[in-house]
């Protein structure tokens, strides 16, 4: 019997160790219940929410994010803690499915946004819809300052005093 445990054991490992390198961005967010590991708040508002999955200390788990700043922050302590991400989700502001943020343009508007920073996700495809105000998910849509690129974000991000958005944050990219 012993063997038989051992045999389940050993396939289970061989098949975790099988799955994808990458995660799909379907996250199984709970919108009102789930927490950001960032600023602590109770995620639920969708237009600015984001998810990562992430492999670390042997495991492998998701993380939500209130704001896409939120998740750029947590990317590079990830990273820090010699972590994996494998996959980073943002809601498309205009159509609300879930995209890879990796390779989307960032909006930098002065919508509401849960930690106010005004950045929401888009596909790139969905950029002049948004400009036009042809959203058809969430609240009207504000002015679009300027863009820039899901990495740019992940990787020059970080808050300012004061949960601020610090001037020049994206020069360079």
């Amino acid at each position: 019997m012993l063997g038989g445990g051992l045999a389940v054991a050993l396939i289970a490992a061989y098949l975790w160790r099988r799955q994808p390198e990458e995660a799909t961005c379907s996250p199984p967010i709970s919108y009102g219940r789930d927490e950001c590991p960032v600023c602590k708040m109770v995620i639920d508002y969708e237009p600015s929410s984001a998810a990562m999955f992430v492999e670390e200390f042997g495991r492998r788990r998701w993380y939500f994010f209130d704001d896409l700043g939120c998740a750029a922050v947590w990317y590079k302590v990830v990273k820090s803690r010699g972590g994996r991400v494998l996959a980073v989700c943002a809601r498309d502001r205009v159509d609300g499915r879930w995209i890879d943020l990796r390779n989307a343009v960032v909006l930098i508007t002065d919508e509401f946004t849960s930690m106010n920073t005004g950045f929401l996700a888009a596909r790139p495809e969905n950029v002049d819809r948004y400009r036009r105000g042809d959203v058809r998910w969430g609240p009207r849509p504000g002015r679009l300052v300027k863009t820039t690129t899901g990495a740019c974000l992940l990787e020059r991000f970080k808050y300012g005093e004061t949960w601020s958005v610090p001037p020049g944050w994206d020069e360079g990219c």
